[in-house]
């Protein structure tokens, strides 16, 4: 009888060294926003590169709200003033707009949003409930039935698509869950991370997902959590909290963004996470934490060589922002180095243009 008892603690001891020394994937880790006044952000810049966009009447656009980077092209989304995909190639070359608005085929109401594989370009139509499919020199291939209202998608390793979505006030569309998998024939495979109360209800935030080689990113307006999702395995995932300590917005006002003072600190944008570094935009500019040394950097308050823009758009260690001339001339008054030539005459002529960094 000794024995069993023996056994049985060395048994239960056993599970909690076990449990203990091998935590699940989805164990949180945390990083405390503590701003580092002592680091410079432009000391990870290692240069800049400018793309002066080409000015075509079929690619004209007011704003850049969403920016993608695939095959050597630049795809660009005006949701709000065009309701269109724009393409260009990585010199600024026009290339084509993806679409049209219309009710006929390979035509939309609007783009909500957008992604790019390096199949097709897809894109959300809601109002016609809508996912539309096209090659990524512009030519429709098939329209496809959404499951449901969607703000944001992206495509798993095994062709699976993946779709956000956010609660907003004052409309009746109600679900669960706030991610929903389904297979290339819009069959529901699985749906993940239930909404509560706590959900922002805003739709200022246009995109909800970025990605690198290994995950895809999720985030929700003003959420202190990033999620990692497995793109082979969108079920296993791991969070990512940013402790904003005292700043951090109570949880009773996190549904309402209007009651949102400049007292609290929030992430705005969904981050894009690589190896050494997550940046973003919180809720006042952009920011860079270094992930080994789990430091937070914000541009030099200084003169500085370097700023760094709300980033549109990262791959690796470059980074894609959009640069209004006025925002340039500002930050050549602090202290960067100068574009060249033909790049300021074209911010002086059409007041836009990208910058592209390359971190070290």
């Amino acid at each position: 009888m000794l024995f069993h008892k023996y056994c049985t603690i060395l048994l239960l001891l056993s599970v909690i060294i076990s449990c203990k020394s091998n935590p699940s994937r989805e164990m949180e880790n945390s990083i405390i926003w503590k701003v580092d006044p002592h680091t410079k952000l432009s000391s990870y810049i290692d240069s800049v590169e400018y793309i002066a966009l080409e000015t075509h009447p079929d690619g004209l656009f007011n704003m850049v709200e969403k920016l993608v980077v695939q095959d050597d092209k630049i795809f660009i989304l005006d949701f709000r003033n065009c309701k269109q995909v724009f393409v260009f190639d990585t010199t600024g070359k026009f290339l084509f707009p993806v679409g049209a608005l219309g009710r006929a085929p390979g035509e939309f109401l609007e783009t909500r949003n957008f992604t790019v594989d390096s199949n097709y370009i897809y894109v959300i139509d809601n109002f016609q409930a809508r996912l539309l499919l096209y090659d990524l020199n512009g030519t429709y291939i098939e329209t496809k039935q959404l499951p449901g209202v969607s703000y944001d998608i992206a495509i798993l390793g095994n062709g699976d698509y993946m779709f956000s979505w956010q609660p907003l006030k004052d409309l009746p569309v109600k679900k669960e869950n706030k991610i929903t998998i389904t297979d290339k024939n819009m069959n529901v495979k699985k749906e993940l991370l239930p909404a509560n109360e706590s959900d922002c209800c805003n739709s200022t935030k246009l995109s909800f997902f970025t990605q690198n080689t290994e995950n895809i990113i999720y985030h929700t307006l003003l959420s202190d959590t990033i999620y990692l999702l497995d793109r082979h395995d969108a079920s296993t995932f791991s969070t990512l909290t940013i402790d904003f300590t005292n700043h951090s917005i109570p949880m009773k006002w996190r549904q309402d963004y209007s009651k949102v003072t400049e007292n609290y600190q929030y992430l705005y944008t969904t981050p894009f996470v690589t190896p050494k570094y997550i940046l973003g935009t919180n809720d006042s500019e952009p920011y860079l934490i270094d992930r080994k040394n789990k430091k937070v950097i914000l541009n030099s308050r200084d003169k500085d060589d370097y700023f760094l823009l709300d980033p549109d758009f990262v791959a690796g260690n470059k980074v894609f922002s959009y640069l209004l001339n006025d925002t340039y001339q500002a930050m050549i008054k602090d202290g960067m180095k100068r574009a060249p030539k033909e790049i300021e005459e074209k911010l002086e002529k059409d007041h836009y243009v990208l910058i592209k960094y390359i971190l070290k």
